[in-house]
């Protein structure tokens, strides 16, 4: 049983952890869209074009390409600075690349890398001073490592979501499918399912094997009505020594061990079973 229960916990972790997972993925693909819309509308800032569009954003792996409806022109200083203060504001990346592309000839006019292990080197940009001319442009900037330790939060949340569960799932189990090693109470006796006694007081009452069975039955569904034939099946299985009233025998004689508490009832459901009742 307790592997089963193991196994669902796990499943409950998979299903939650995969579907946050994607949920971030998603998020986090969004959030990029809008910073390199970002990036573009900066960028025609600086060449003094405020009413020009930034066009669809194209996504293409770790790629993404900003395209613009108009020509402008771009000093490499400028466009070095604009996208490195964006994007570590807004992204957890510390290594990428960027690289200018003419529209007309798809050829590379400007490029340059950026990673915080080397920044030393990435201070000097080539031809800083030196103004691009105007002309149709498209910005491709490719991602290729994150930082470390940043941690997604949507992916702590269900953590601490299914270790919650984990924890209210074996308190409850616990606590209706004791083991062997444990003494539980029932109203006013202490049950140790080891030794198969009942004690009240000081008084230790002995129980049979098949007594403990059925009582241990009764009290995994407490106040909960559990059929004869799972009980036949339960306590007696294959065993044959089941024969005309011997099931009422021994909850007869249960009754009898657990009289010195009358808030403790084993009921009879006419027609379907028994029901252990008492106050949990």
């Amino acid at each position: 049983m307790r592997k089963w229960i193991f196994i669902f916990i796990l499943g409950i972790a998979y299903f939650t952890f995969q579907g946050c997972q994607k949920y971030e993925s998603e998020l986090q693909l969004n959030r990029e869209e809008v910073i390199m819309r970002k990036i573009g509308h900066e960028l025609l800032l600086h060449s003094n074009d405020s009413i020009s569009l930034v066009r669809p954003i194209v996504h293409e792996g770790n790629k993404y390409r900003i395209q613009f409806d108009s020509s402008f022109s771009f000093l490499p200083d400028d466009l070095v600075k604009t996208i490195d203060t964006i994007v570590k504001v807004g992204l957890p990346y510390n290594n990428y690349l960027v690289q200018v592309e003419a529209c007309e000839t798809n050829q590379v006019v400007y490029s340059y890398e950026i990673d915080v292990f080397y920044s030393p080197f990435t201070e000097v940009v080539a031809c800083s001073a030196r103004e691009q001319p105007k002309a149709c442009y498209e910005i491709i900037i490719q991602f290729i490592t994150k930082k470390e330790g940043m941690a997604s939060n949507l992916l702590w949340y269900a953590l601490f979501i299914i270790s919650f569960l984990s924890i209210g799932i074996y308190t409850y189990i616990k606590k209706k499918q004791p083991t062997n090693d444990e003494k539980i109470e029932i109203g006013a006796y202490l049950y140790d399912p080891k030794k198969m006694t009942l004690t009240f007081v000081d008084n230790i009452i002995e129980l049979t094997s098949k007594e403990s069975e059925l009582l241990s039955l009764l009290y995994k569904s407490v106040n909960d009505t559990v059929e004869r034939e799972t009980i036949l099946n339960k306590v007696w299985g294959d065993e044959g020594d089941y024969v005309g009233r011997t099931l009422d025998v021994f909850v007869s004689k249960l009754r009898k061990k657990l009289e010195h508490d009358p808030s403790i009832e084993i009921r009879n459901i006419r027609g379907i079973g028994y029901r252990l009742i008492f106050e949990t």
